[in-house]
């Protein structure tokens, strides 16, 4: 039998203004979303199947080359710094912010975000070992 699909996260409690983020997504290495949240209105749905595809064309590519498949994937470009750490083999987590927020700044943020996930996430998708 199928596993039921899990409801996506409200990630907005958990988001706290101050941080750097522009968006926020937990999704699955499939492009399913598990959480989001968004500074200004965008389609989430659009910028999940985006940040699944980003992430695994980096991995197919680097792998590709004989590279071990990232952790992490980090991006500059139009303006925006993308940071997407993977939480385990199956969960992604994809912070966005301006790029002049430096990757030291939204690592920072991000780490503070993950002690924040709910603790059904936490517990269903928790990393073996500290976010990177």
């Amino acid at each position: 039998m199928p596993r039921p699909a899990v409801a996506p996260v409200d990630l907005s409690p958990l988001i706290d203004p101050a941080e750097p983020f522009e968006a926020v997504l937990l999704l699955t290495s499939a492009g399913r979303q598990l959480g989001a949240w968004t500074r200004n209105p965008a389609s989430v749905d659009v910028l999940t199947v985006m940040a699944a595809t980003l992430f695994g064309s980096i991995e197919t590519l680097v792998v590709a080359l004989g590279a071990a498949s990232p952790e992490e994937v980090a991006v500059v470009v139009g303006g925006r710094r993308l940071l997407a750490v993977k939480l385990n083999s199956q969960v992604i987590l994809v912070v966005v912010a301006t790029a002049d927020k430096s990757a030291g700044v939204l690592r920072a943020a991000r780490q503070r975000l993950v002690r924040k996930l709910p603790a059904l996430v936490q517990k269903s998708w928790s990393p073996p070992g500290p976010v990177p």
